[in-house]
């Protein structure tokens, strides 16, 4: 299911070629079925809300959900959550913090 879920993802998101926003179903839907590739960084996401995030081989653990159409997560020794928007365009994330700030990272299916 969640296969099913990111190839149609893709393949909405090819045919528009331009940045579109996740709701919070599509962005539960989508996470669990990637790897999200940056420059040395590698994040995974489980569907039950943990998340790891891989930094030059350095892991950190955290959790993650959907609140508001927007990614949220929480790591430890931190207080609270950080929320991003999560825009799509072809395999591309683009996660968009309350700054304004823009992380991009590359989407491959998970396996």
């Amino acid at each position: 299911m969640f296969r099913t879920a990111f190839v149609l993802l893709l393949l909405t998101s090819s045919l528009s070629a331009e940045e579109r926003k996740l709701s919070d179903a599509e962005i539960e839907a989508l996470l669990p079925t990637i790897v999200a590739l940056g420059e040395d960084t590698r994040q995974t996401f489980s569907a039950r809300g943990a998340t790891t995030y891989s930094d030059r081989g350095r892991d950190s653990y955290g959790s993650w959900a959907a609140r508001g159409d927007r990614y949220c997560s929480q790591w430890p020794s931190a207080n609270g959550w950080a929320c991003y928007d999560v825009l799509v365009d072809s395999d591309t994330l683009i996660w968009v913090g309350d700054s304004g700030n823009r992380t991009i990272t590359t989407m491959k299916p998970k396996g």
